[in-house]
């Protein structure tokens, strides 16, 4: 699970790197950059909710649709094979889900539910 995490807060942070790319420290200031993260029981209390939100450049829909393929990747060759990774880990080996909701220029959230064992 590390591995997903890492992952995932590593992408939130290249995404809000890109973001304030070409901007000045005033801009920035007036929409700093914000890594949000939520956990929680679901209500059947059944399952733990873990909510990793940016506000960084989004996602597009194009890409939300192949983002957890193997071997899909937006970045160079020989990285970007970590979501394809993390949704193996979720899903096939804790039987839980991943998701993904994000809007171009406001950022992303990517959920995952997993099983208490």
């Amino acid at each position: 699970m590390n591995q997903v995490f890492m992952n995932l807060l590593a992408n939130a942070i290249d995404a809000l790197d890109e973001s304030t790319a070409g901007l000045n420290f005033n801009d920035i200031k007036l929409n700093p950059n914000q890594i949000t993260i939520h956990t929680a029981l679901t209500e059947d209390k059944n399952h733990v909710s873990i909510r990793i939100q940016d506000n960084g450049v989004g996602i597009s829909a194009d890409v939300q649709q192949k983002m957890f393929d193997h071997l899909f990747t937006t970045k160079s060759v020989g990285t970007g094979l970590g979501l394809s990774i993390a949704y193996q880990i979720i899903v096939q080996k804790h039987k839980g889900t991943l998701e993904v909701n994000s809007v171009l220029g406001k950022g992303s959230e990517f959920i995952i539910i997993i099983p208490i064992y």
